[in-house]
């Protein structure tokens, strides 16, 4: 999960699968409205918490529920579940640990009751050592990738965007389809690079790259097989 979008995407649409409809909140306080068979049964808060309705009678399995959806929701979008700090680590004031710090860039990681260890970078004021500028990451990876682009430990014009890697991956998948020229080397390097893509961006494993098996191999099939 890179960021909360990922989970409040994934998070509602469980929530309409399971009977409930959720609406954007016009209050200030919270995220989202929760309904249940037509009542406002709920409030998902910016804290991401759950309010229950008190002029509302609703059985607590129902906003169990809620709460099992949300937290099995965390977990499929990839949070990060195993602790990245130790007791050695530096505590700051604000309940974090301070992971690591290069050239005025802070990385650091916090406890959080439904996701776990959110993690955020962020640069010290030089002139009162204040957090400016900080950013917020619900993946490890992307955390500190931020971090070492910021604090100038890698060049951010040697990396890829995430979009660049899709839409190379994309066409590497075509060319080992569509490319009958391409020699096995060739074609074992593509894969290697097409796998390791993968690991970058998990959600491009097994998506469906529209190959019309029907189309391409079932006549000549028949053909071979006598029909």
């Amino acid at each position: 999960m890179r960021s909360k979008i990922d989970f409040y995407k994934q998070f509602f649409e469980q929530l309409s699968r399971r009977g409930f409809e959720v609406k954007r909140s016009d209050s200030s306080d919270y995220l989202a409205d929760i309904y249940y068979k037509k009542q406002l049964i709920a409030f998902y808060t910016k804290a991401d918490t759950l309010e229950k309705n008190p002029f509302v009678a609703v059985k607590d399995k129902v906003l169990n529920l809620i709460n099992d959806t949300a937290r099995t929701t965390a977990v499929r979008t990839g949070i990060c579940s195993e602790r990245p700090y130790t007791d050695a680590n530096e505590k700051l004031p604000n309940g974090s640990y301070k992971l690591a710090e290069y050239n005025g860039v802070v990385l650091a990681c916090k406890f959080h009751h439904l996701f776990d260890y959110v993690f955020s970078t962020y640069r010290l004021a030089p002139e009162n050592n204040q957090t400016v500028q900080r950013q917020f990451f619900y993946n490890k990876e992307a955390a500190t990738q931020d971090f070492a682009i910021r604090s100038g430990l890698v060049d951010e014009k040697a990396l890829f965007s995430e979009t660049e890697l899709m839409v190379l991956h994309s066409n590497l998948v075509k060319l080992t389809l569509l490319d009958n020229n391409l020699a096995n080397d060739d074609m074992i390097s593509v894969g290697q690079m097409i796998d390791k893509i993968e690991d970058i961006v998990p959600e491009l494993k097994g998506r469906d790259y529209d190959f019309d098996f029907e189309g391409e191999f079932r006549q000549d099939m028949d053909e071979e097989i006598g029909g």
